[in-house]
């Protein structure tokens, strides 16, 4: 059998972001049931735009050249965090998350992105793109009461707006599955020369 290494494209955030994150988790924490919801570390938070799974090394040779070749139509575009909800609802709330202000520019690039990479036989995602930053996950058996508690207070929070940043390039990223959460790489940066 073949080593793989589990490979995503993504957008490396700001300081500011990232501490904007860690003041959403720091508000939610508390409000939410203990145990119920498995925080991400704000530092380890990215703004994935392709999910590339479990890949040969050798193809990151042309994971990286099919990215060089995308950025070149790409200028740099400004990018901040505001709102917090959940997927798929506050009802049933599988995922806490924040959400993105510069999703036209964010579009365009996921658009094209899924173009670049189809051609080198990685299939488009079949859900329709929706930028986030992930916050947190509920753990699987929390249901009932203290499901709606997750949503209640997801829905209830109220927070500023991120300190903006200008997107400049795209990571190719490694990440490495660890007992204590997953481990990131950055593997490769595409700077934006548009």
């Amino acid at each position: 059998m073949k080593e793989t290494i589990r490979l995503f494209v993504a957008v490396d955030l700001s300081p500011g972001i990232r501490e904007w994150l860690g003041a959403a988790k720091a508000y939610l924490a508390p409000r939410i049931p203990p145990g119920a919801v498995r925080w991400m570390d704000p530092g380890a938070i990215h703004l994935t735009l392709k999910f590339l799974g479990e890949t040969l090394p050798r193809r990151t040779g042309e994971i990286r050249a099919e990215l060089d070749d995308l950025v070149r139509f790409f200028k740099p575009f400004p990018l901040t965090a505001e709102g917090l909800g959940c997927f798929p609802n506050t009802v049933r709330p599988r995922v806490v998350w924040a959400g993105v202000r510069g999703e036209s520019s964010l579009g365009k690039l996921h658009e094209r992105l899924e173009e670049a990479l189809g051609r080198i036989g990685f299939p488009a995602e079949r859900r329709v793109f929706s930028p986030h930053l992930t916050l947190g996950r509920v753990k699987d058996g929390v249901a009932g009461a203290r499901l709606e508690e997750i949503g209640r207070a997801v829905e209830a929070a109220s927070m500023k707006s991120a300190p903006g940043m200008e997107v400049r390039d795209l990571c190719l990223f490694r990440s490495v599955l660890r007992p204590g959460g997953a481990e990131y790489t950055v593997l490769h940066r595409a700077q934006f020369t548009g």
